[in-house]
This record gives C-alpha cells, structure tokens and sequence, in this order.
C-alpha cells in the first residue's frame, strides 16, 4: 500500500513516498546494514547490482544476496533491462520510506496532502517549502485585448483553486492577478499559472509564440502542434503545457487553456481529475499535452477527458 511520511522538523514538513509493509518479517530484509547501505545508495541512483557493488566496493555476492531479499520483500523493483541475466537489470527501492502501520492507527488531517510521484515533478516548482509559489493569472471579466474579449474561463479556476488547496499551503495575501494587472505590474518574470488562451488572457498571447503546441488564427482559431503536425479545432479543445519562461530563467509557466471556454474546462478537469493518465511518463522538464472534454452522463457538462497527443 502507497502512503505519504510526513515528518516535522521545526516549521518546515518532510514527505516522502512510503511503501506500508504488510508483513513485519518484510522489513528484516532492509535491516541488514549491507542491505541498508544497498538501499540508500540505490536511490541516490538506480544501476545494476554489478556495478553496485563496485560502487560500494562489496563482493557482488553480497550485494547479490542483499537484493534478492530486498526484491522478494518487495522493497526494491527492476526499473530497466539489458537482457534477461538477474545481474541485467537495474534496481530501484520502491518507494522514499518503509513503514509498518498498527491496526487501527492515525487520525484524520486538514493539513495539505504533499504530493507524490509525476504529479509532485509537475507542479513542484511553483510552491516553495510547500507553499505556492506563483501567480494564478485569469482573464479579465471586461472586454480587452486586441481581441476586446471578456474572459469566461476564469470562474472555472475555482476548480483549480480547490485542488491547489489540497496539495499547497496558501502566502498571506491574494494569489491571483488578472492578465491586465500582471501586464501593468510587470510580473511576467515569475512563477506563473495562465488560465485561458490568448483570446480572452493576454498573458497567454504573449506566452503563445514561444509554445511547440499554439494557437493559430490565420484562418478560424486552431491549436497546432509543430510537434506532431496536427491541429484541432473543436471547442472542448485544451491545452495543458507547462514551460519554461521565456522571461525569466529559472521560472516555469502552466498553461491551462482551451480554443474556448469549455477547451479551458478540460485542461483544469485533466490536471485535477485525471493527473495519472495526463502526466503518465513525466520525469521533469517541459511537457504538453493536448486533451478534449467529454460529456460522459449527457448532462451538458464535461465530465471527463481524452489525451489525444
């Protein structure tokens, strides 16, 4: 079972993705101080028990000994292969921390839930020491732009505000700018989540010369993609990248962004409904996806999403 650690050193709180072991004799495995040094040294970098033993100048019947209980307890797994040979493949604990749970243990919390695996690649860099870090930017409601648009995405950022909530301490203060203020302010040069494309938030018309998936309007408003050479045109069309700023190095933009409003729908509903499937394979760095919304019950509302590259 996946669990989160979280562990409280003075004002500051430590999680780590931890493995519940549901057999004590598991964790005899990892106690071993070979097993152990195995352990750490395998998730400061994954490699293959061979050169892990040269790493910590250990035979490698020792080190091989060692990994075969740590796997059979469960507690280290094969992230990659060079053949079919025990020694080829590389190794990797299975989780940040192990822990055993007594029977009707813990109590409920109203703390942020910390985050844990591509979605904590994702998104953790616009918090710092669990708080966010970064400006929500929303269309403004009147109309503006050379488009003189009045945005209809940004009520919808609600949905995004809850599940920010849950993951991310909140600053003193407001979180959120319309594009106008951040274009008068000068605040482009920071941590920035746009909601919107370019039509109705200027900051998203600025950012989209600079995006691989972006918005086209020589014809009638498309999103094409230089990466796949496709292009969609639906409305429930969204866009979810998250970029680096062009404006600043070292700081990170998420766009959550559709043709129209409901395209813009679906970007939120993917990063906050549907995160495993949306981030699957995500590592770090630069990402975009393309996803439609669908309306599964046939209410008239979108209900769910499909990631079409």
């Amino acid at each position: 079972m996946a669990a989160t650690l979280i562990e409280a050193r003075g004002t500051r709180r430590i999680a780590r993705e931890t493995k519940i072991v549901e057999e004590p004799e598991d964790l005899a495995a990892a106690v071993h101080p070979v097993a152990w040094r195995i352990l750490a040294e395998l998730h400061r970098s994954p490699d293959y028990p061979g050169a892990l033993a040269r790493r910590l100048r250990l035979h490698e019947q020792n080190v091989y000994y060692h990994v075969n209980r740590l796997r059979k307890a469960g507690l280290v797994h094969v992230v990659s292969e060079r053949g079919h040979r025990p020694g080829a493949m590389a190794l990797a604990p299975t989780a940040e921390a192990f822990a055993l749970v007594l029977p009707d243990s813990g109590f409920p919390v109203t703390a942020p839930v910390p985050l844990a695996g591509p979605l904590r690649a994702f998104v953790g860099e616009f918090a710092k020491d669990g708080t966010l870090d970064a400006w929500i930017v929303l269309g403004a409601p009147s109309p503006h732009g050379p488009f003189l648009t009045a945005a209809r995405d940004s009520p919808y950022a609600a949905q995004l505000g809850l599940f920010l909530g849950r993951h991310f301490a909140t600053r003193r203060g407001l979180a959120v700018k319309l594009d106008t203020e951040v274009k008068a302010e000068g605040l482009e040069r920071g941590n920035l989540i746009l909601i919107g494309g370019p039509v109705a938030n200027i900051v998203s018309l600025d950012l989209n010369q600079h995006l691989a998936v972006a918005f086209d309007w020589r014809e009638m408003w498309r999103l094409r993609s230089s990466r796949t050479g496709k292009s969609y045109a639906d409305d429930t069309v969204g866009l979810v990248a998250k970029v680096a700023n062009p404006w600043r190095e070292g700081a990170w933009i998420l766009v959550l962004a559709g043709l129209h409003y409901p395209g813009t729908i679906a970007s939120l509903l993917a990063l906050t409904d549907h995160a495993d499937a949306l981030l699957k394979g995500y590592e770090g760095g630069e990402w975009y996806r393309v996803v439609q919304g669908l309306d599964r019950d046939g209410d008239g509302r979108l209900d769910d999403v499909h990631i079409l590259e």
